[in-house]
């Protein structure tokens, strides 16, 4: 709690729930996500982002354009 008072004023609903991945390499299931506050979401994804740990399943969402196929 007192990580996340910290934000405070600084991060719109910092304390707000959303959901989080425990596998940054999976996507949102009910085994693989957890209830977390907003800023340890952000604390988590930046550090994730950080680490490359998330290149997963950025390159799995980008997938190239068939023959042909431009712009």
């Amino acid at each position: 709690r007192p990580f996340c008072l910290r934000f405070q004023g600084l991060v719109e609903d910092f304390n707000l729930g959303t959901l989080l991945r425990l596998d940054c390499r999976e996507g949102y299931t009910e085994e693989n996500t957890i209830l977390a506050t907003r800023i340890q979401f952000f604390a988590i994804e930046i550090a994730r982002n950080r680490e490359g740990c998330n290149d997963v399943v950025y390159k799995r969402a980008i997938k190239p354009a068939p023959a042909g196929v431009t712009g």
